[in-house]
Formats: C-alpha cells, sequence, structure tokens
C-alpha cells in the first residue's frame, strides 16, 4: 500500500500530462490507498475540495492553503478564512489533510517576502485555531521558515518535499512535524536528503511525488505522476535497508495518526 502525500492533480490535467479518468485509475492500479491534492491559491480551494469529495472513496483527500508564490492578500487569505471554517464544521472535516501549502519561498520571490510572511503566519494560526495540520514549504528560507514556526509553537504538521540535511531534519522532528521526501530524494546528488533520510525515524516519515513536478529516478526530465511515487518508496527503503513492506506500512501508520483514521 502506498501513499503520495503531496499532489497537485489540477496542475497535470491543466497541463495535460494526465486526463482526469487515467489519473484516478492509476491510483488502484499502482496500489495507492491514499493521496493528497494541494490547493496552492485562491483559485483552487474549491476544485480541490470537490475534488477530494468526488473521489473520496478512492482515497482522495486535500489541503486548503495558499502557496508563497501565489498573491495572498487580504481578499484571498479571507476567502481562505472562510473556506477552512466551513470545511472544518462540516462533515468532510476528516478529508481535509491540513492547511497549506504555505510558507516562504525565497528562491523565486514571486511575492514580496513581506506578503510571504503575513500570509505564512495567517495560515499558521487557521491551522492551530481548527486543530490541523501544517503543509510547509520552506526553499532558500529554512532558518526565517523554522523561527516562525517555533515562535508560534505550532506541532502537527508536515515539511513538504524536505530541502535540509539531518540536523534540519531533527530541529523540525523536535517542534513535532513529519519530514515528507519527494522524488529528488532519488537524484545522485542530493545527498543533504540521503542524509536526512537516513536520520528520520520511521514513525515520522511520508513520501510524496509533487507532481507533475520533480520526476524521480529513472523517469526524472518526464512530467512527474503519482503512479511513480513507487520508485521513490523503493530508493528509500534500499538506503534504510529495510523490505520495502515494512516502510509502506510505517508510511500507513503515519498517515493514519496525522489524518485520524
Amino acid at each position: 500500500m502506498l501513499i503520495d502525500s503531496h499532489t497537485h492533480f489540477d496542475l497535470m490535467i491543466e497541463d495535460k500530462v494526465a486526463t482526469e479518468d487515467s489519473l484516478i485509475n492509476s491510483l488502484s492500479q499502482n496500489q495507492i490507498e491514499y493521496i493528497v491534492q494541494i490547493a496552492i491559491d485562491e483559485s483552487n480551494l474549491l476544485w480541490s475540495r470537490e475534488f477530494a469529495l468526488k473521489y473520496k472513496d478512492r482515497g482522495v483527500f486535500y489541503t486548503l492553503g495558499i502557496h508563497p508564490s501565489s498573491k495572498a492578500d487580504e481578499v484571498a487569505l479571507k476567502k481562505l478564512s472562510s473556506i477552512v471554517e466551513e470545511d472544518a464544521s462540516s462533515s468532510h472535516r476528516n478529508l481535509i489533510f491540513g492547511i497549506g501549502e504555505c510558507g516562504l519561498d525565497f528562491y523565486r520571490m514571486r511575492q514580496s517576502e513581506d506578503m510571504q510572511r503575513s500570509s505564512f503566519e495567517y495560515q499558521i494560526d487557521l491551522a492551530l485555531k481548527y486543530d490541523l495540520p501544517l503543509i510547509v514549504h520552506l526553499r532558500d528560507a529554512l532558518d526565517e521558515g523554522y523561527e516562525i514556526i517555533k515562535r508560534k509553537s505550532i506541532s502537527k504538521g508536515v515539511m513538504h518535499c524536505f530541502p535540509g540535511d539531518s540536523s534540519w531534519a531533527k530541529k523540525f522532528l523536535d517542534l513535532g512535524f513529519y519530514i515528507s521526501f519527494a522524488g529528488n530524494l532519488t537524484y545522485k546528488k542530493a545527498v543533504e536528503l540521503h542524509d536526512a533520510l537516513a536520520y528520520v525515524p520511521l514513525d515520522r516519515i511520508f513520501f510524496e511525488t509533487d507532481a507533475p513536478f520533480l520526476t524521480p529516478v529513472p523517469l526524472r526530465g518526464k512530467p512527474n505522476l503519482p503512479e511513480y511515487i513507487s520508485y521513490t518508496y523503493k530508493f528509500a527503503a534500499d538506503m534504510r535497508k529495510i523490505p520495502l513492506h515494512s516502510l509502506e506500512d510505517k508510511v500507513a501508520e503515519n498517515f493514519s495518526r496525522l489524518v485520524s483514521l
């Protein structure tokens, strides 16, 4: 049983990487038990919810949040808050994997640092208010992101596409977060990620595709798909020198614990 803790169905469909039907049918065909559709901006909040509701029987969960590269003005944040409030008290609350993805991205800098900081803190407050996990994106911003999370005293969340080594993994683990590795874990030069993988306890680990991005070896260069999550699992199991089924079982336990299945 495989779990993809972070993917973008809307982007795959929009970019014609695959059709909606083929993506959904591929889940059972590739033993993907659960998968999370990630919201990234004001425009796909409701889409993410409706997609998860449509395919809840196929193991689809969703998040609500605004990516640091997306515009997060007062209007967008109020819309996010309204939808979170509505969904957190609904019968489908159990389909919400968390608030995000949110955080800081000082690499692309598509939004100002001030907007990113205020958006991140706003979304942390939402996660705390409704007792939901925080799904965090940090790029070229580990130091500041860590300090914000620590200061806000949030202890339930996932470090998406983890970008650091074992020392950084320890910092976020100590705050209570899970560490999620994407397809770039399989890249030969990703030595910091390999170091982190060797350190993270199995009861605090997730894997993700971040599809259509970060396609794992040996398919690197092609658009990513949820079914390619198996390559990342196998790479991690081989590196940790444990049976693949044992790793799958641990990740499934982690997912069940985080979403209270």
